[in-house]
């Protein structure tokens, strides 16, 4: 059992997963808004937000950006997230960050072969409504490969620093921490680092138990005591990752974002039910959750 609380972050909705695979997915402003005060209630500390258009299409729009944290922040303290994978270059990506200046800052720090098509059949949808959704889950989803490079990670990072903006990275493989290490070499990151696991991503490392073991054994010899690990299983293995990782005293995030399944064909109804769902695994467990102050002072926010 941990000897910390465990932090709960709920990614409310992304840039992968769409509506026609659940009417539950939240894509508006409002919904978004909503379906996350509704988490926060639940039990979530901290809301990793992504911005969409009205038919789900994700954008990185500031004013939509700035309708989803501005209805956020009147309605909770919770510590904002957003992230920031949308665009051409590192000023593209931040640009809604740096306009609305977030606690956190997602910087992916590794570039794959991107199984977007993976995700479709995860969720056991094979069927699609809208034009863009038959456009992003036909051929086109076949040849994604996520740019990243040491360039664009050492320019995010110059940047967020500039701006005083914590930093959280997303780590999608082994790999992807000797990237980090390269990059914190040459930055001064404020402590503690922020490491977000995401697995079970077609392209990166999957969400075995023994997989998470030695990303964490990995990061802990890298970073040491400065390190504050989240671990985030992509897919329907979502709560069973988590529950993991709150056993591994990591911290975790779960939401719509990577996954919107309860079951084969059932569908979560909201973000706040799979935060309630862990929050009920982890109080069997007796694994203690962090609530927001606590989750600020953990991360040194």
């Amino acid at each position: 059992m941990p000897s910390h609380k465990t932090i709960i972050t709920c990614a409310a909705t992304g840039a992968s997963l769409s509506p026609s695979m659940s009417p539950h997915l939240p894509v508006t402003p409002e919904q978004i808004v909503e379906q996350s005060l509704d988490a926060v209630k639940a039990g979530a500390a901290i809301m990793h937000l992504h911005a969409r258009e009205d038919d789900g299409r994700p954008t990185n729009d500031v004013g939509v950006w700035r309708e989803i944290v501005s209805g956020i922040r009147e309605g909770s303290d919770v510590i904002v997230n957003m992230s920031a994978s949308l665009g051409s270059t590192a000023e593209d990506r931040l640009s809604a960050v740096l306009d609305l200046r977030p606690e956190i800052a997602t910087v992916i720090v590794g570039s794959m072969n991107y199984g977007l098509f993976r995700k479709a059949k995860n969720q056991g949808v094979s069927v699609f409504n809208l034009d863009w959704e038959k456009e992003a889950f036909g051929p086109k989803s076949y040849e994604i490969v996520t740019n990243n490079s040491f360039a664009r990670i050492d320019r995010m990072m110059e940047i967020l620093i500039d701006n005083d903006i914590g930093m959280e990275f997303e780590c999608y493989d082994v790999g992807h921490l000797y990237i980090l290490e390269h990059h914190l070499s040459r930055h001064d990151v404020k402590k503690p680092i922020i490491v977000q696991f995401l697995t079970g991503i077609l392209g990166g490392i999957q969400s075995d138990v023994e997989h998470l073991v030695h990303m964490k054994t990995t990061a802990r010899n890298l970073f040491g005591d400065d390190l504050e690990l989240f671990i985030h299983g992509t897919g329907t293995a979502n709560i069973r990752t988590a529950a993991a990782g709150g056993l591994l005293g990591t911290h975790v995030r779960v939401g719509q974002e990577d996954n919107l399944m309860d079951r084969p064909g059932v569908p979560f109804k909201s973000n706040a039910a799979q935060v309630e769902r862990i929050s009920t695994v982890f109080e069997a467990l007796n694994i203690p959750v962090a609530s927001i102050a606590e989750a600020r002072e953990i991360l040194h926010l």
